[in-house]
């Protein structure tokens, strides 16, 4: 399985994934307009082995549009091998603090069904610890490695309405995010060592 952004139109289907024997369910990204209309910004996309006999059920989540470019999908994806389905949602770039809240509403499913956030966040988090682990917790968990030079924006930030958000006020609306859902950031955490230290998530 693998997920990925595109710039694709909803309805076109690469043959080399069809004829190789994956599965594509996608959203495309918003048509660019004027000389650029038959171009797309970045949409999501999941693949998925036909060999493996796993289902999916896409549903979106936020739909983009010309006046409002974010959006994002989410994927159930169960199988007769799983015990249980799981979830992943995936946004696309340019998110603003609204955009984090829906979000955040997604996480409302049973506790036995794995949810993972995945995609290009593009939220500079340095190396904040999650608020909702305990210490507990977090003496359980690899720990993360973050990067000093790319911090949040201050906790006492205020509300995020600006179109054009930066990287740093991303990734402290994303780490509000994250005290609602209860979600960790695996990035920094589970790579191999050596690894390059993740700037973004």
């Amino acid at each position: 399985m693998c997920q990925t952004e595109h710039h694709l139109s909803s309805t076109f289907r690469p043959v080399e994934i069809v004829e190789s024997g994956w599965s594509i369910q996608q959203v495309a990204g918003v048509q660019k307009r004027r000389s650029r209309q038959h171009e797309y910004r970045g949409g999501v996309a999941i693949f998925t082995c036909d060999e493996t006999g796993l289902h999916v059920e896409q549903t979106r989540v936020i739909n983009g549009s010309s006046a409002f470019p974010p959006q994002a999908v989410s994927w159930k994806i169960s199988s007769d091998n799983l015990a249980h389905p799981f979830h992943i949602t995936s946004p696309s770039k340019g998110m603003v603090e609204e955009f984090f809240q829906t979000l955040a509403k997604q996480n409302n499913l049973p506790h036995d069904e794995p949810h993972i956030y995945a995609g290009d966040n593009n939220s500079h988090v340095g190396e904040e610890i999650e608020a909702h682990l305990s210490s507990q917790e977090i003496s359980k968990l690899p720990e993360r490695v973050g990067d000093d030079k790319h911090p949040p924006e201050p906790p006492q930030m205020p509300f995020l309405d600006s179109n054009r958000p930066s990287s740093k006020q991303r990734g402290r609306v994303f780490l509000k995010m994250l005290e609602k859902t209860h979600h960790i950031i695996l990035n920094g955490r589970f790579e191999p060592k050596n690894s390059p230290t993740p700037y973004k998530w």
